[in-house]
C-alpha cells in the first residue's frame, strides 16, 4: 500500500508543477524580447553614428580640397589685401569642386589667406643671380567646409577646417612686399 500511495502522491505533485514550466517559458520569452529590442536599438544608434561619421569625413575631404585649391591658385596669383579674408569665396569653390551640382552633395568651402612672413629662399635659388634676388613668402591658408544646399543654407551641423602653410618663392627682396 505504501508504494501505491507514493505513486499516487508523485503523480499529484507532477500535476501541480505543470504550471511552472509555462511560467518559466513566459519569463524567458519576455527576457529574450527585451534583449532583442535592446540589440536592435543599439544597432540603429550605430547606423546613425556611421552615417554622421561618413558625412563628416566628406566635409573634411572638402576642406582639404579647399586647401589644395588655395595652393594651386596661390601658385599663379597673390591675393590682394582685400582678398585676404576671403581668398576663395564659397561660390568660386562650389564651381571648382562642383559640390552642389554633383550627384552626391560634396558641400562647399571657403578659404581665408593670411600673410605670415617673408624669409630667405631655399638653397639653390640665389646661385645665378645675387643673394637678395629671391625671397620666400609664407602664407597660411585656412579652408572651412560645410554641407549646404543649392540656396547655400546649412544642411548639416558638421563643419571642418583645414589649415596649411604655403611657401612661395618670389623674385625680389623682402622689403618689396
Amino acid at each position: 500500500m505504501n508504494a501505491h500511495r507514493r505513486l499516487f502522491r508523485d503523480r499529484r505533485d507532477r500535476r501541480d508543477r505543470r504550471g511552472y514550466v509555462m511560467l518559466v517559458a513566459l519569463v524567458l520569452l519576455a527576457l529574450l524580447a527585451v534583449l532583442g529590442s535592446t540589440t536592435l536599438n543599439i544597432a540603429g544608434v550605430d547606423q546613425r553614428i556611421a552615417i554622421q561619421n561618413r558625412k563628416h569625413m566628406q566635409v573634411v575631404n572638402t576642406a582639404m580640397a579647399g586647401a589644395d585649391h588655395a595652393r594651386d591658385q596661390l601658385r599663379w596669383e597673390l591675393p590682394a589685401i582685400s582678398e585676404m579674408d576671403e581668398f576663395i569665396p564659397v561660390t568660386d569653390a562650389e564651381v571648382f569642386l562642383q559640390g552642389l551640382n554633383y550627384a552626391q552633395n560634396q558641400g562647399v568651402y571657403e578659404v581665408d589667406a593670411e600673410y605670415l612672413r617673408c624669409g630667405s629662399p631655399p638653397p639653390g635659388y640665389s646661385a645665378e643671380v645675387s643673394a637678395r634676388a629671391f625671397r620666400s613668402d609664407y602664407w597660411q591658408m585656412t579652408s572651412t567646409a560645410r554641407m549646404q544646399d543649392a540656396a547655400f543654407n546649412n544642411m548639416n551641423a558638421s563643419q571642418a577646417r583645414s589649415a596649411v602653410i604655403i611657401r612661395k618663392v618670389m623674385q625680389g627682396s623682402c622689403s618689396t612686399f
